[in-house]
């Protein structure tokens, strides 16, 4: 860091980059990993979130104008949509809940496996 003074104003520079660097620690286990070139932030297979609630307790969001309606009909979630999946589904009623992701892909903007 360094600052210049004038009569009128003070400039300080910061060098970020530099504040970053000093900063930062590597493991050893991370320094290995990056050097032998493993992917260090890559999920095989991908991680799905499974959530897991009460009935009707699922995490509701809401403006204004669509109050009602959120209550009345609340979003799907991966659990709602694996009770639903089991009631439609003879393979389905035989996976765990944490295994339908190995078997049925999750469509994020229809809610459904």
């Amino acid at each position: 860091m360094q600052q210049e003074t004038s009569d009128r104003n003070a400039v300080m520079h910061i060098d970020e980059v530099a504040q970053y660097q000093a900063g930062r620690y590597i493991s050893s286990n991370e320094a290995t990993w990056r050097i032998l070139s493993f992917p260090i932030h890559e999920r095989s297979p991908a991680v799905i979130h499974l959530a897991v609630h009460l009935e009707n307790g699922q995490r509701v969001y809401f403006t204004a104008s669509n109050v009602q309606q959120r209550a009345l009909n609340p979003p799907a979630t991966t659990l709602t949509a694996f009770f639903h999946l089991c009631q439609n589904d003879a393979f389905a009623k035989t996976l765990l809940y944490s295994d339908v992701p190995t078997y049925y892909t999750w469509n994020a903007s229809r809610k459904v496996f």
